[in-house]
């Protein structure tokens, strides 16, 4: 370990080459989309995703199959990232990787987008080789010579978190030539030897001594420079790690994370989909939609809703009492009422506050607003439907209601006609109140917001 590591800056090469044949998705594995809708991103955008948060990073390189097909697609894919292509020739993809000049490969230029003070990493596309250590080194040669250390991350693990790689370069800087994240083995390993048509175990491992290692890795960059170099040629290394031990280097261990699985199968891909699925679930702010006619109980659920999910209460009637004391002729306040409702939801989950919007809600138009909003701001939209079986008790509440906002007028039974109501066609919940009490209710639509 070598103790005075100069903090020159931090690059990462994100290794996409891979044609991953195991996936059978008929494209490099890298371009493999995750996830269902629009919340689909392939595999390479959810690894530089991650990837661009690492503290101290200055340029990451992608490198990408080595194919003018693949190479195209890969920079096709990462443009718009910020990212800079390095293309080189037409038929690059048929040189040796691991002898790619970026100064003779026509790089182009780009000024790398500015947030405050502290420019964002510079993204570049480079072609990859046969094998992973071509692709490492074509990836090595393109990386800026002031970066002092270097982490190396398989696109295929595009789901390793932030903390993840911040914990490498830490590791690095405190003077580890060489650090991999790994976690502990907690299945029993068994080593085997082929005898005949079967395999025999020869001896079992102690699992305590066991690491399962990840990527991304992360070393000096003059150490795994000279462990490529002396490494060229051997097909023995199935990692850089592995190279830096060749050399007589030591490999220090920091704490991995399960989400850096490396998506290999079928299988893997379906669960990386959940993953994405929940993640995106958790990130869209909540928009619940409470809609019936009055004396269903809105506000009373609404206000039990807001104090469990800590949200927003959008009330309408509050709304348009507001703009008749301002003045507006109450005639004239409905659909305004409503505009307003939504501009002030709109603010709300804007700053990822959650919203319980409480009105009528009954016209089409009205609704297909509200869905609209969601749409515009990508909140998660939970549509409640609020209706009364029980004609008496329904209108026992509508003729008992005393008006709690000042100069409001309540309805009259006549006035609010259940018998024109249309159901909401869509809606994620119909709750009857005359057989769910209120906190039930609120418990139901809580655990469909989860």
């Amino acid at each position: 370990m070598e103790a005075d590591v100069a903090p020159g800056g931090v690059g990462i090469i994100l290794v996409a080459a891979g044609r991953g044949t195991r996936l059978g998705a008929g494209r490099p594995k890298a371009l493999v989309p995750v996830g269902t809708g629009t919340r689909s991103r392939s595999l390479v955008l959810h690894a530089l995703t991650r990837a661009l948060g690492t503290q101290g990073l200055r340029q990451v390189v992608v490198v990408a199959p080595s194919d003018p097909t693949g190479l195209q697609q890969m920079v096709d894919e990462v443009t718009g990232q910020g990212t800079t292509s390095l293309l080189g020739d037409a038929d690059a993809g048929d040189a040796d990787a691991g002898d790619v000049d970026p100064a003779a490969a026509g790089a182009s230029t780009a000024t790398a987008p500015v947030l405050g003070e502290h420019p964002q990493p510079a993204v570049i596309v480079v072609p990859g080789g046969a094998e992973r250590a071509d692709s490492v080194r074509a990836g090595l040669a393109a990386l800026s010579a002031d970066l002092d250390v270097v982490l190396v991350h398989d696109a295929a693990r595009a789901f390793t978190p932030t903390p993840v790689f911040d914990r490498v370069v830490a590791a690095v800087h405190a003077g580890h030539d060489a650090v991999v994240p790994a976690l502990a083995v907690t299945d029993t390993v068994k080593q085997v030897a082929a005898d005949g048509a079967v395999e025999t175990v020869t001896a079992t491992p102690d699992r305590a001594g066991l690491r399962a290692v990840q990527t991304p890795q992360g070393f000096r960059r003059a150490t795994l420079e000279r462990a490529h170099e002396q490494a060229r040629g051997e097909a023995r290394h199935t990692d850089d790690a592995g190279m830096v031990e060749a050399t007589g280097g030591r490999v220090a261990v920091v704490p991995g994370d399960p989400r850096a699985l490396k998506v290999t199968t079928p299988g893997d891909l379906e669960l990386a989909a959940r993953w994405v699925d929940a993640e995106h679930a958790e990130a869209r702010p909540l928009l619940v939609v409470l809609a019936g006619l009055p004396g269903v109980g809105k506000t009373t659920l609404a206000r039990t809703l807001c104090r469990r999910l800590a949200a927003a209460h959008v009330r309408v009637d509050t709304v348009e009492q507001a703009l008749v004391r301002a003045g507006m002729p109450g005639t004239e306040v409905g659909a305004r009422g409503y505009a307003v409702a939504l501009a002030v939801a709109a603010d709300q989950v804007a700053v990822r506050r959650p919203v319980v919007a409480d009105l009528v809600n009954a016209a089409p138009e009205a609704r297909a607003a509200w869905e609209g909003l969601a749409l515009d701001v990508g909140a998660r939209l939970v549509r409640v439907e609020l209706v009364c079986s029980d004609a008496h008790a329904h209108r026992s509440r509508v003729e008992g209601r005393v008006a709690d906002i000042d100069g409001h007028r309540v309805p009259t039974w006549e006035e609010v006609r259940p018998q024109d109501w249309t159901a909401w066609t869509g809606a994620e919940l119909r709750i009857d109140t005359a057989t769910t009490g209120v906190e039930d209710a609120a418990a139901l639509i809580e655990e469909i917001c989860r």
